[in-house]
């Protein structure tokens, strides 16, 4: 919702998610390749040439299509972009960032609904992807912001005020009835994430999710209710928010700085260092289980090998197993070679 409501600004295009990063990751850092990592610097090239022609290459593409919206700038929204901020920053010097917040409960809901989440998976991917948008957003400093979704969906006019005053962009009415400008563009009914591009701002996203939310769920938030906390969110509760502390001239957007010293503040009751594991919320049924099939087909063909093979045997020695042991082991080993 978001993106389509700056994408309604005279100045700002933010087409349909790309996930670029990733390739911008891959061309930098070769997958599966020994010397991937840097690999440019064999031909001596240094990081900072590397970055100027991924710079021109894909910020061209974005600046094309910008203009043929008759627009100057650009942007990109995509979730699992929140692994990419370091390098997206570094790439494009004079980017900024806005990192939009939901509570736990609502995120969870609409994972389950839209993506068949389990409850305990969805609540663990808000915190994993919440925990790195605090560590990356504190590293930008003032090149970032946090906005809440109920802010926006409340607060509509003051919040959206206040973001396009920070983006350094007009006013623009536009903003208040993004699902007219969509319409009138002929964007599809339907984008990503199942957003509709026809439904206008309703107060009542910000609480709908709680008539969803079972007994059994409970004990579930209430393990990310610090984190939750830490965003001004009753982890059990949809109703209002705490007030989160913002520099001078703004009310409803922290930016890293605010964020860095709230972090501080927190430190004792959130470990924000902690790495969950992040499950890919875009994979469907179908590509989840080519890619476990494919995994599992890898290790089959590393762990037939001899020398893996032996390895193994050493290592049942060394968890307590005989010497007996390890020589049937080889003895089956040269068998069937």
């Amino acid at each position: 919702m978001l993106r389509l409501i700056l994408d309604s600004h005279e100045n700002i295009s933010i087409g349909a998610e790309t996930g670029f990063m990733g390739a911008v990751a891959a061309t930098k850092a070769v997958p599966g390749w020994t010397y991937g990592k840097d690999w440019y610097r064999r031909i001596a090239w240094t990081e900072d040439e590397i970055d100027a022609r991924l710079r021109e290459f894909y910020g061209g593409m974005f600046q094309r299509y910008a203009a043929s919206n008759g627009k100057r700038r650009w942007g990109d929204k995509t979730p699992f972009h929140t692994a990419h901020v370091a390098q997206m920053a570094r790439v494009f010097p004079d980017s900024v960032f806005v990192g939009i917040v939901r509570h736990p409960g609502a995120v969870a809901v609409s994972l389950q609904n839209n993506f068949h989440y389990t409850f305990d998976a969805a609540v663990s991917y808000w915190a994993a992807t919440n925990l790195e948008v605090v560590r990356e957003g504190t590293k930008l400093g003032p090149r970032f912001v946090a906005l809440r979704y109920e802010d926006l969906v409340v607060e509509r006019e003051p919040v959206l005020r206040e973001l396009v005053r920070w983006l350094g962009e007009p006013w623009s009415p536009s903003l208040l009835q993004h699902e007219r400008v969509q319409r009138d563009r002929g964007t599809p009914r339907a984008t990503d994430g199942s957003t509709s591009t026809r439904d206008p701002i309703d107060v009542k996203r910000a609480s709908n999710w709680s008539r969803e939310l079972k007994p059994e769920n409970e004990s579930v938030l209430k393990e990310v209710g610090d984190l939750a906390a830490f965003f001004g969110y009753d982890a059990l509760g949809a109703g209002d928010r705490l007030p989160l502390a913002c520099g001078a001239g703004r009310q409803w957007l922290p930016d890293g700085t605010d964020l860095l010293a709230r972090r501080s503040e927190w430190a004792g009751r959130v470990d924000f260092e902690q790495r969950r594991p992040v499950v890919d919320v875009d994979a469907d049924a179908v590509e989840l289980a080519t890619r476990l099939d494919r995994v599992e087909r890898t290790l089959a063909r590393v762990r037939s090998r001899k020398a893996v093979r032996i390895s193994d045997a050493i290592r049942t020695v060394q968890h307590g197993r005989s010497a007996r042991d390890v020589r049937a082991a080889y003895a089956r080993l040269r068998g069937r070679n």
